[in-house]
C-alpha cells in the first residue's frame, strides 16, 4: 500500500510538472509572438541565396525585451560562439563552417542559459541602480523624476503595467552626472564574484531545466540517442 501511494503521488508530480513546463514554454511563445518574432523560424523562409540571412529588421522589436548593451552582450556572445571576428572581412564570415548537430544543439541550449543569466543580472543591476539613486544624499524636490523611468522599458512594463499615475521620486541636482559614474551592465557582470555569478546562471527551478532540454531535443535530437523526432 505505501510503495502504491508513493507511485501515485510521483505521477502526480510529474504530471504537474508537465502541466508548469507547458504553461511555461505557451507564455514564453507568446511573448515572441507579441513581437512578432518566430520562436522557431521556418529556416526555408530566412535562406537568401543559399545564405541564412540576419534578420536586422527585427533588431527593434528584441529592443522592447532587452536594452541595446544586453543586444549588443548578445551579439558579441553568438559571434564568438560561431567563430566571427570583430575586423573579419565579409568573406570569412560567409565562410562555411561545418558542426554536427548535436554539437550545434548544445551551442543553441547554452544560447539560452547566456540569456537567462543576461536577464537576471540585468534585473539586478537596475535594482541596485535604483536603489543607490534613491539613497542618495541632498535629494530635494526641485528635481523630480519618475521612479519607473529608471527602470528599462520591459522591467517597468512588468512592474507597473501600463498604469501612468505613479508617485513621483523626488531626484537631488546632478542626477546626469551620477548615473553617468553608475556602472554599465558590462562592468558590473565582470565585477561578479564566484556565488552572485552562479546565483544569476543558475535555473530557477526543474520545470525550466527540463523545458530548455526538451525544446533543444525537438530542435536538434536527442543528445543521448542522437535520434531527431520529425514529426509535425
Amino acid at each position: 500500500i505505501f510503495l502504491n501511494g508513493r507511485r501515485i503521488a510521483e505521477l502526480k508530480e510529474r504530471q504537474c510538472q508537465a502541466a508548469v513546463q507547458d504553461v511555461m514554454y505557451m507564455l514564453v511563445f507568446y511573448k515572441f509572438s507579441e513581437i512578432r518574432v518566430p520562436l522557431v523560424p521556418k529556416l526555408s523562409r530566412c535562406i537568401y541565396n543559399g545564405r541564412l540571412e540576419i534578420w536586422p529588421s527585427k533588431d527593434w522589436e528584441l529592443e522592447s525585451i532587452h536594452s541595446v548593451e544586453v543586444l549588443q552582450m548578445v551579439r558579441e556572445h553568438v559571434s564568438t560562439v560561431i567563430g566571427l571576428r570583430v575586423n573579419s572581412s565579409v568573406t570569412d564570415n560567409w565562410a562555411t563552417t561545418e558542426i554536427q548537430r548535436l554539437q550545434l544543439g548544445r551551442v543553441y541550449a547554452a544560447s539560452i542559459l547566456y540569456g537567462y543569466f543576461l536577464k537576471s543580472a540585468c534585473s539586478r543591476h537596475q535594482l541596485e541602480r535604483c536603489l543607490a539613486l534613491a539613497h542618495q544624499k541632498g535629494l530635494n524636490q526641485r528635481n523630480s523624476l519618475q521612479f519607473p523611468d529608471l527602470l528599462p522599458c520591459g522591467f517597468k512594463s512588468l512592474v507597473f503595467g501600463h498604469a501612468s499615475d505613479m508617485q513621483s521620486v523626488s531626484l537631488g541636482q546632478g542626477l546626469g552626472r551620477q548615473e553617468k559614474n553608475i556602472e554599465e551592465l558590462r562592468g558590473y557582470v565582470m565585477g561578479f564574484d564566484p556565488e552572485t555569478l552562479q546565483r544569476c546562471a543558475k535555473l530557477k527551478s526543474k520545470e525550466a531545466v527540463n523545458l530548455i532540454e526538451r525544446h533543444s531535443s525537438a530542435l536538434f535530437g536527442d543528445e543521448r540517442t542522437g535520434m531527431l523526432d520529425t514529426d509535425e
